[in-house]
């Protein structure tokens, strides 16, 4: 079975997005404390509804596809 999964990088203000981001279905590799942004990981096809849900969570700034995820170790 192949999972067609992808890395993002979720930047926000404040610790209750982190909660928020929790909730989600997605699997939350990494927190920066200091410099405010997630990684996590989830399906490729789902980038737009996670910036919908998102979208109205205060604090939130952006999302988008981490540089360092390598699409050939895809499994």
């Amino acid at each position: 079975m192949h999972a067609n999964r992808m890395a993002y990088v979720v930047f926000y203000k404040g610790k209750h997005v982190i909660k928020r981001i929790k909730t989600l279905p997605v699997d939350v590799s990494y927190v920066s404390k200091k410099q405010n942004y997630a990684i996590v990981y989830g399906d490729a096809g789902q980038e737009q509804t996670l910036k919908k849900q998102l979208k109205n969570t205060k604090g939130f700034k952006y999302i988008g596809p981490s540089r360092l995820y390598d699409e050939n170790l895809n499994f």
